[in-house]
């Protein structure tokens, strides 16, 4: 199933609290594998559309920290496939709120296995001709996805809806954040529209994009899509619109930046 090109990257967006982090306020290396982890499984369910585990991390340099309340980009592309295994080459990178700078923290090269390689005999497709051009997300927008776990959903075996709008509210967040290069707050949350389920071992795709901004408040649209991984099906689940202020460095509302 073809994907728009801005969908069809893997691209995952975090921010770094305080439980990630180790005693000198740095992220967690172990926390930062999880992440990379996470993104290679994507990377390949998504190319092959088949079940993965991971064999090895052949690689994993870490050449700069990334610090709390910093925003993690994390990227993954296919760089070579065999029958029954690929390498997916993962980056993370660091972004200050408040500054926007920006840097790479580590990279790694994940060995993928195909889980059902005993029963599926057939080969991997062949690594893609083009590769994806990862240059950093333009300010004000936000990309975060979430691969939905039996302990994030209900007992009908749904993502729960407060996991959903946790994922959704921090997605705006980190989008009025990029925008206005400031703190921010959640004022008010106009709409958010559950339309259809997220099923367990489904992707949580979310976007967040600044729709409008006022003297000191921002709109930031929502968009939350699942997409079965095994078979490529998408369909929209969500939808949000929320209020968040710019605050100055006493907390107060302050002007924010405008669009354009």
């Amino acid at each position: 199933m073809t994907q728009p090109r801005h969908l069809a990257e893997i691209r995952h967006a975090d921010l770094i609290f305080p439980h990630q982090t180790n005693h000198q306020g740095s992220y967690f290396g172990g926390a930062a594998m999880a992440e990379m982890d996470k993104i290679a499984f994507l990377v390949a369910a998504r190319h092959a559309r088949r079940p993965f585990v991971t064999a090895s991390c052949d690689k994993l340099d870490f050449v700069a920290p990334a610090h709390l309340g910093d925003l993690v980009e994390l990227t993954g592309q296919v760089r070579m496939v065999g029958r029954t295994s690929l390498i997916v080459d993962v980056e993370l990178a660091a972004e200050n709120l408040l500054t926007g700078v920006r840097h790479i923290c580590t990279r790694g090269a994940f060995t993928m296995v195909a889980a059902d390689r005993k029963t599926n005999p057939d080969r991997l497709p062949q690594s893609p001709d083009a590769k994806p051009d990862f240059a950093a997300s333009p300010p004000g927008y936000a990309r975060t996805l979430q691969l939905v776990f039996p302990g994030d959903t209900n007992h009908l075996g749904q993502l729960f809806g407060g996991n959903a709008m946790s994922i959704m509210g921090k997605a705006a967040y980190i989008a009025a954040s990029r925008h206005t290069r400031c703190d921010v707050g959640m004022a008010a949350s106009d709409k958010i529209d559950f339309i259809a389920p997220t099923q367990e071992g489904e992707m949580l795709d979310v976007v967040a994009t600044i729709a409008s901004v006022g003297h000191t408040s921002m709109t930031i649209g929502v968009l939350a899509e699942a997409e079965n991984l095994l078979t490529g099906e998408r369909r929209k689940v969500g939808e949000a619109d929320y209020v968040m202020v710019a605050l100055d460095e006493d907390g107060q509302p302050t002007r924010a930046q405008p669009l354009g």
